[in-house]
């Protein structure tokens, strides 16, 4: 046998080398020797052969039969079963190299008979790969399954959060909020099942089975529900969500133990808020329920569905506004502006504000309980314990018909006029278009106008329906502060107040005490204070 640089031959009287080539090293002929099964072998008449570069036959070894070996195949597996290898012992170079069926043969008896790599075992033959170790076998290791996870579609703990962007606009750090505020319904987190796995094979041929993934709840606490199929979490109730005792929840009320400032960020919450502390100037607390505050409320916007109560008092700076559906309650207004579609209570002052209350504005049970400067409107009753000021600061007070009521009013009946005017030419063209349609010379162009047209008067007819609706209802406000209107002072009314009972107004000139003012006979007429 021989390569392109050594040759190696054998006859009864030993083994022989031959240096073909010159450029050869000593380490590459022994290799070479291994290789064609040679493993005993004259290593000093080897290293001359190389160093003297010999180019005649040189025994290099004795010829020893029992020494020409077989090839000898060893298969071996991975202890977890999912590869086999084969390494093969060159067999003497006169014997046989051994064949692909040879190792396919020698891998079934050691019982491998799945994943044979036969491209793998082609190239040991045809490269005569000896003494390398190659994977001849792979097993499919099993897929475990994947364990349930929960999803958060809403995460208290980033409320407020905002992405850093790349942009040189400034955030407007009163916009966020540290609360999360939820309505019932929202969709919270969403469960992603465990998957059951898929099970493996050994390259024995043996199942390998896939351990199923692990389920996992849903951390549920209170004001929370998990669906149906039991892949989502579900809001129950209005309100805030927030972690507690590692579950989620959702409170209707919501509790902030300090100011409403940069820390806190504005609110807009649905359900209850209570603030310990004050809210700051430029920052807005918005509810559907009640909403109660310690301290102080500056130049803020409060406003909510329900009631107000503010334990000190408004310092508005002329830009504050307190809105309410329901009662405001507070210690004093100052520069403000307040309406309540009920009753407004304060304690000891109104100063330079604008006020409006559908029923009554009371100031009362303080050591002044005044009002002085600014418009103060009531739809019943005005009633406070000093009323203007000794410097005579200009002071209006309207009960009975409040102006913004009245200038709906006019609104809502100019908008049902042009309603009519339109309905009148809609019902026009309609009937002709039908009249058409009736003798067949109705195209397609005129039947989507004619389809458009009727969609257009449907929902013109309930546009009008809601406004009659709201127009009544304003009507019936208007005729109950007809019959109730009146301006009482349990203490001084100083010159500079102006009073409109029912459109028809009344100039205080002098200091009156203990006086009532109400409408007679289509003039504002003064009175004692419980008359």
């Amino acid at each position: 046998m021989a390569d392109d640089t050594l040759k190696i031959e054998a006859d009864s009287s030993g083994i022989y080398l031959t240096l073909v080539a010159d450029e050869i090293s000593l380490p590459a002929v022994m290799r070479f020797l291994e290789g064609q099964g040679v493993r005993k072998y004259n290593a000093k008449a080897v290293e001359e052969l190389v160093r003297q570069k010999i180019h005649t036959r040189q025994r290099i070894a004795e010829r020893n039969v029992a020494d020409e070996k077989d090839a000898v195949i060893d298969v071996q597996i991975a202890k977890d079963g999912l590869s086999a290898t084969v390494s093969v012992e060159s067999p003497f170079f006169t014997k046989p190299w051994p064949s692909a069926a040879d190792i396919e043969e020698r891998l079934a008896q050691r019982g491998v008979t799945f994943g044979i790599d036969k491209e793998a075992i082609e190239d040991m033959v045809s490269l005569k790969m000896a003494s390398t170790v190659v994977v001849t076998a792979n097993g499919e290791p099993p897929k475990n399954g994947a364990n349930a996870s929960i999803q958060l579609i809403l995460d208290p703990d980033k409320a407020g959060e905002q992405e850093a962007e790349q942009t040189t606009e400034k955030i407007d750090y009163r916009t966020r909020s540290v609360f999360l505020n939820v309505h019932k319904g929202d969709k919270i987190a969403e469960k992603h099942p465990a998957t059951e796995g898929k099970d493996g094979t050994s390259v024995l041929g043996v199942t390998l089975k896939a351990a199923p993934g692990k389920d996992v709840s849903f951390p549920i606490g209170s004001g929370v529900e998990v669906s149906e199929d039991g892949l989502s979490l579900f809001a129950s109730l209005d309100g805030r969500l927030l972690r507690r005792d590692k579950k989620l929840v959702v409170l209707p009320e919501l509790e902030v133990g300090g100011d409403v400032d940069f820390g806190i960020g504005n609110i807009n919450f649905t359900g209850t808020v209570k603030i310990k502390g004050s809210v700051r100037d430029g920052f807005s607390v918005v509810a559907t329920g009640d909403i109660e505050i310690k301290e102080m409320v500056e130049g803020a916007h409060i406003e909510t569905a329900g009631n107000i109560t503010i334990g000190g008092g408004v310092r508005g700076m002329n830009k504050g506004k307190i809105l309410a559906d329901g009662t405001i309650k507070m210690g004093f207004a100052d520069q403000a502006y307040l309406r309540s579609r009920e009753d407004i209570e304060v304690k000891n002052a109104i100063l330079h504000s604008e006020v409006i209350a559908q029923n009554n504005v009371t100031v009362m049970g303080g050591s002044k309980s005044q009002i002085a400067g600014g418009k103060v409107q009531a739809g019943v009753e005005v009633v406070c314990q000093t009323l203007g000021s000794e410097m005579g600061t200009k002071t209006e007070i309207v009960v009975g018909l409040p102006p913004d009521q009245v200038e709906r009013r006019k609104e809502l009946q100019n908008l049902l006029s042009q309603h009519s005017e339109e309905n009148e030419k809609v019902e026009a063209n309609l009937g002709f278009l039908k009249k058409l349609e009736q003798t067949g010379k109705l195209d397609d162009e005129k039947r989507q106008i004619l389809v458009k047209l009727t969609q257009a008067k449907f929902k013109a007819q309930a546009s009008v329906r809601a406004m009659q609706e709201e127009l009544k209802e304003l009507e019936e406000r208007l005729e109950l502060g007809k019959s109730k209107g009146v301006v009482r002072v349990k203490g001084v009314c100083y010159p500079g107040v102006s009073i409109t009972i029912r459109g028809v107004s009344y100039a205080v000139q002098s200091p009156f005490k203990f006086a009532s003012f109400v409408y007679v006979d289509g003039e504002v007429k003064m009175r004692s204070y419980d008359a």
